[in-house]
């Protein structure tokens, strides 16, 4: 008992085909290619980023937290501490995630100037997700 012959494949099959194939091929590629490659660990920095601002009182102190790693950062803790006449006040933050290469923009409130003391802005900790 002999099967009956299949029809010829037609144009738009070989190019459903074609494309099909080259997505599956480049998807493998690229599995491979990062499988091998070396990745920076994240390595978040902060440091302030522009002018203080003064509004009422309160002094706020904008701050750019940078990945400077490959890796993504989870849970990144910063901390700004302001130092006048001994006295410490203390700001943290929390930026959930940070992709490496990116930056996340904070601002941290003070009731005193933040020129007429010490300021240490700073990554206290951070996960890897």
């Amino acid at each position: 008992m002999s099967r009956p012959p299949r029809p010829a494949r037609n144009r738009v099959e070989w190019v459903t085909f074609g494309v099909a194939a080259t997505i599956v091929a480049a998807t493998a590629t690229l599995m491979v290619v990062q499988s091998f490659g070396s990745f920076d660990p994240a390595a978040p920095v902060a440091e302030p980023a522009g002018a203080v601002r003064a509004t009422e009182g309160h002094w706020y102190v904008p701050v750019d937290v940078t990945n400077n790693g490959d890796e993504t950062a989870a849970e990144v803790q910063v901390t700004a501490e302001l130092t006048i006449d001994g006295v410490t006040t203390t700001g943290d933050q929390v930026v959930d995630f940070l992709g490496g290469d990116e930056v996340a923009h904070l601002t941290f409130g003070f009731d005193a100037d933040p020129a007429s003391g010490e300021l240490v802005i700073r990554v206290t900790g951070f996960a890897e997700p």
